[in-house]
């Protein structure tokens, strides 16, 4: 499964992970499913952690749409 794969079937289910600003140099990853929304603990820099931010929503994303699919 490719990652815009992945993206899809959490948008048509309402999923959507986004990171969200946690102090001035951190953000944490939020996933909002149908308006609840639940930041996750793990933070990364803003700076210097941008990849590792992307690359854990990817496998976020990956592991919603494979629990969808079932």
């Amino acid at each position: 499964m490719e990652i815009h794969e992945a993206m899809s079937i959490c948008f048509k289910n309402d999923i959507k992970v986004y990171p969200v600003i946690d102090s001035k140099h951190s953000l944490k990853i939020e996933v909002n499913y149908k308006g609840k929304k639940k930041k996750g603990k793990q933070i990364f820099n803003v700076y210097n952690e941008q990849k590792e931010l992307q690359k854990k929503m990817a496998e976020l994303y990956f592991t919603l749409a494979k629990k969808i699919q079932g």
